[in-house]
């Protein structure tokens, strides 16, 4: 039973830091896009440009991918 509890905290884990991302992504587009149309007239838009834009889903998709192999080792680890 130990074992089962460590896999799905691992799988918990892995999942809830799955759909953060997607969440995260979608809103950086949902923000991009209204700075695009114009609709959004905030500070934020000067400073939202394509490079950052790329600089910032790339460091998201790095952390992913750590906390999706902290969680594997956890598993592999705990069990």
């Amino acid at each position: 039973m130990k074992g089962i509890s460590a896999v799905l905290i691992g799988l918990a884990a892995v999942f809830i830091a799955v759909f953060t991302l997607f969440y995260i992504f979608d809103q950086i587009q949902k923000l991009g896009d209204s700075c695009a149309n114009g609709t959004t007239t905030s500070a934020l838009c000067k400073q939202f440009t394509g490079f950052t834009q790329s600089l910032l889903i790339i460091i998201l998709i790095i952390a992913g991918f750590v906390i999706i192999i902290t969680a594997t080792a956890y598993i592999l680890l705990s069990s």
